[in-house]
């Protein structure tokens, strides 16, 4: 998921607490009668298991390959064992796939899920594994990247996701542009509105943004809060315990519609790829996005007037920032959850299995792994794969938290929709603050 990391939740904790009302009966009857971890296969012999993951991931991406690669390998040596992926990538088709299951008391030993108030609910109706236990028993807590754990944890600060992914997010920015046009790397929030009005007044579009996903805009409202505050402010908005028209909001609100007229025009129709290629192409100086397109900006797979071009930078600092230079954005992408009535025998050793080596399979596919690795031959990877290998050795503690996957359910919808017209000029900071506002504290008091 990391590439289209626009979260679209179609129920309400209303409807929630509703579903998981009939879960909890299906989980009791099959507690009840000692359900087995895994499924006996299919043809008369029980001497085979069968273990299914829902997955919301690419069908041909990285973690997938990976997980396959190592359930063959594990079966090798526990005949009879067998993994269904089953894969629904589209995400709101996986997300009412996910409901439905749990609705019917059927959900599989695995599914995938982002750390929002849904998993909080599943949480706290006792459906899910306890992460942070699990891999205290096998040794493994410590073995992960500390932020990748962190952007797991739900609302409460507990553990019941796990990280397949770690990905560090940046501006990435056209040398060639920022050169002729006696431009220096923002070191300041300021600093990217000086630089962006620069470019525009020269003609040239600044920053290429991905307006139809919606979460690109809304990474940019989260800058100036986690530069101030860390992720209080978010984790409190989230909760009404914040609120935009707050000081801090208030600035973030300011710099949203400030910076969005330095967006490409049309950027509200723009997709992913069209803004991906037009930062490639050298259409926009700047493009914000992380690791996951790590490819796309390799020297041998840029086009011939971008080679030697393409360079980045982290998120720009504020005048005195509660976070450090080395933490910024980032993520570790949708989190795997462990069916708790489901988590014995097979699917517990299996998951020990796959995390204990995870990354020298998916390192080996110049991705970054979420736990710990060292890399033996540098020559096998890039120089940029190298670069950012570094610092991500050298990162702070913990990641700014994307406010979608914070928000209710019906207040991210709202925020979504409002964020687009503050940035398109559409309405006033004053104006989204009161409707944001207005929006959490109806959907908390629900």
């Amino acid at each position: 998921m990391a590439k289209k990391r626009n979260i679209f939740k179609a129920f309400s904790l209303i409807a929630i607490s509703a579903l998981l009302a009939t879960a909890l009966a299906g989980c009791g009857g099959a507690a009840d009668k000692n359900a087995e971890s895994a499924t006996p296969k299919e043809g008369g012999e029980n001497n085979g298991t069968t273990i299914t993951w829902l997955t919301a991931r690419p069908e041909n991406g990285a973690i997938i390959q990976t997980v396959r690669e190592l359930a063959d390998r594990y079966a090798e040596d526990h005949p009879g064992f067998e993994l269904d992926i089953q894969v629904t990538a589209d995400r709101p088709s996986y997300l009412t796939k996910l409901r439905t299951l749990i609705a019917s008391g059927e959900v599989p030993e695995f599914i995938d899920t982002d750390a929002d108030p849904y998993a909080q609910e599943l949480a706290n109706a006792g459906m899910l594994v306890d992460m942070k236990q699990f891999l205290d028993e096998q040794g493994l807590y410590d073995q992960f990247y500390e932020p990748a754990l962190k952007y797991q944890e739900l609302p409460d600060g507990s553990l019941y996701l796990l990280p397949l992914e770690y990905h560090l997010e940046m501006t990435w920015f056209n040398k060639k542009i920022f050169e002729e046009n006696n431009l220096s790397v923002p070191k300041t929030i300021d600093d990217l509105l000086t630089v962006s009005k620069a470019l525009k007044d020269k003609g040239i579009t600044p920053i290429a943004v991905d307006g139809v996903d919606i979460w690109p805009v809304l990474r940019y409202a989260a800058m100036i809060p986690f530069r101030a505050t860390g992720n209080e402010f978010a984790r409190n908005l989230s909760q009404g315990k914040a609120k935009v028209t707050d000081e801090v909001g208030m600035e973030a609100a300011n710099f949203v519609s400030n910076i969005g007229q330095y967006f490409q025009k049309g950027f509200a129709t723009t997709d992913y790829t069209t803004a991906l290629n037009m930062f490639l192409n050298g259409e926009a100086a700047m493009y914000n996005m992380g690791t996951w397109e790590i490819s796309s900006f390799l020297e041998e797979n840029l086009p011939e007037n971008m080679k030697g071009n393409v360079d980045y930078f982290y998120l720009p600092t504020i005048p005195n920032a509660s976070t450090p230079d080395n933490e910024f954005f980032g993520n570790s992408g949708i989190g795997l959850a462990a069916t708790a009535d489901k988590f014995d025998g097979a699917a517990k050793d299996f998951l020990s299995y796959v995390l204990k080596n995870y990354s020298d399979v998916y390192v080996a596919k110049q991705q970054m792994s979420p736990l710990k690795f060292t890399i033996e031959d540098e020559s096998k990877f890039s120089e940029l794969f190298l670069r950012i290998k570094k610092d991500m050795d050298n990162y702070g503690s913990e990641f700014a938290k994307p406010w979608d996957t914070l928000l209710d359910a019906n207040s991210n919808s709202i925020m979504s929709d409002l964020i687009m017209k503050l940035a398109m000029g559409v309405i006033s900071p004053e104006e989204f603050a009161k409707q944001v506002d207005d929006t959490i504290a109806q959907n908390v008091s629900n």
